[in-house]
């Protein structure tokens, strides 16, 4: 295991600083070496001022680790002040060192006293500003891909740090790398999510990745894809980038994973009494994980002589058709996470309704015609038509079909578990 130092400051809405750092350096499997410079005082709206520690107390913070660990490379955030700024750079002298140079915050109030002691440890630093740090570092106005590479240049050939990497997140989602007289340059999209803590989070997987033996730009675009997952994975209750996403994203997999296997094998014992109720092109069975990813039975779950057999196994995307009814549920009311199909008849609609269950329609000769040519949008139309219509939170949505198109119900559940008990009452 790589230990990788951070030097950063400490934000106390918990969504980016030192807590960004050790959750990133943590998830990509090394151990970070944290040395706190500053106490912000802030929260996801605003920061309202900050403390720095006296200098002395970073610099024996950073020697102590030193003595104690192999590092394999430095990350440095915020700083606080010019002179814990030339500490850092005295005792992170001969380390691969990423530098996001923290000038302000995101609410423009400022995080350093003396914004050219910046300047000072940029030199054999790969630095990595965004947009409005480099034009301060640079003194570059930044408008263009173009205007990027002319502020990385400065960095390296002026500057003298080892390259620079000009994130492009507040202008064009293109990071520009200059390195050993090359531009790289590394694409991106708009994420949705939280970005609270993506300067944070990015340094500290460059660090990290740098740390593992990767090349730079391998390491940038690895870092890159890194905070894109942490955005789109990001949680509405920190309101900030979330570093574990991976972590977390496969242990709910993996939870959904086992709870719809069971569900499948309680609903497959109810064999000869489901078997009428499934439709012509089979009966699936999905679960969304808290992230919004689903899963289902690939192949779909079919008759089999009297019985019932799920096709394949359970897997993530497995119904497209499940899956975007799901979301769109989901949409008005998050609680709900499992969703199956069966074959309509009027028996089972009338049966929910005695079991006072919320049943709801859409009829697709009402779907507008703007929505017929759109592809895959009939499904989010009949859901959010029938959420409407009902007024609250439908358990059950049924739809009488159209040409070529099997009319069909949907039962819905806060678990996969709820769907399972719902549809054994619907069978007596």
């Amino acid at each position: 295991m790589m230990a990788v130092l951070i030097v950063a400051g400490l934000d106390t809405g918990g969504g980016a600083g030192l807590k960004a750092d050790i959750e990133t350096v943590s998830a990509l499997g090394e151990h970070p070496l944290p040395v706190l410079t500053a106490v912000t005082y802030q929260n996801p709206f605003e920061v309202r001022g900050y403390h720095t520690l006296p200098s002395e107390v970073v610099r024996e913070g950073i020697r102590a680790v030193k003595d104690g660990f192999e590092v394999k490379a430095v990350k440095i955030g915020m700083l606080g002040s010019g002179e814990v700024a030339r500490v850092v750079r005295e005792e992170t002298a001969g380390f691969p060192r990423v530098f996001d140079p923290v000038i302000a915050s995101s609410t423009e109030k400022k995080l350093i006293d003396d914004t050219e002691s910046l300047k000072t440890l940029v030199p054999g630093s790969i630095v990595t500003p965004n947009v409005y740090e480099a034009e301060a570092l640079a003194s570059i106005e930044i408008r263009s891909v173009e205007d990027m590479k002319k502020a990385a240049t400065a960095l390296v050939e002026e500057f003298g740090a080892e390259a620079a990497v000009v994130k492009g997140g507040h202008l064009n989602f293109t990071d520009v790398l200059y390195w050993r007289g090359e531009f790289y340059e590394f694409r991106g999209e708009k994420v949705e999510g939280f970005t609270h803590g993506t300067g944070c989070a990015f340094s500290s997987a460059l660090a990290t990745f740098l740390a593992k033996g990767f090349e730079l730009p391998k390491a940038v675009e690895r870092a890159k894809r890194f905070v894109e997952g942490s955005i789109r994975f990001s949680k509405a209750e920190s309101k900030a980038v979330n570093p574990l996403w991976e972590i977390e994203r496969d242990a709910h997999r993996w939870r959904a994973r086992e709870e719809l296997e069971k569900a499948v094998e309680e609903l497959v014992a109810f064999g000869e009494r489901l078997n009428p109720h499934v439709p012509e092109v089979g009966t699936n069975f999905a679960l969304a994980t808290p992230f919004g990813e689903v899963l289902a039975v690939k192949g779909r779950i079919v008759r089999y002589g009297q019985t019932i057999k799920p096709v394949g196994p359970v897997e993530l995307n497995a119904s497209d058709h499940l899956r975007r009814a799901l979301l769109k549920m989901r949409e008005f009311y998050p609680e709900i996470k499992a969703v199956l199909n069966l074959r309509y008849s009027e028996e089972l609609v009338e049966r929910s309704k005695r079991l006072g269950l919320v049943v709801s329609f859409y009829d697709r000769r009402e779907e507008p015609e703007e929505v017929k040519r759109a592809e895959r949008g009939t499904m989010e139309w009949g859901i959010e038509t029938a959420v409407k219509r009902a007024g609250k939170r439908p358990d059950v949505v049924y739809h009488l079909g159209d040409w070529g198109k099997e009319p069909m119900v949907l039962v819905f559940g806060r678990d996969a578990g709820e769907v399972v008990e719902r549809v054994r009452k619907l069978l007596g």
